[in-house]
């Protein structure tokens, strides 16, 4: 995701000045900023992510879904 709240309680965006650590703006879990470099540019994109994958927020993971018959 590329927003979050921090531990003031304003938004903040994934960028290289964000805190390390926020808060997930839909569930209220603790997200951490990710980095990933970029291969097309070299340059990097931030985002957060949660620290664990037992949350009630889902991710979108179009490439996941799996639509059985």
């Amino acid at each position: 995701m590329k927003t979050a709240v921090s531990s003031c309680g304003s938004i903040v965006a994934a960028s290289p000045g964000a805190p390390v650590q926020a808060i997930c703006p839909k569930c209220g879990g603790v997200v951490i900023l990710r980095v990933r470099r970029l291969m097309a540019n070299s340059g990097n994109s931030y985002y957060w992510r949660h620290v664990d994958d037992d949350h009630p927020c889902e991710r979108q993971k179009p490439f996941m879904h799996f639509h059985g018959n």
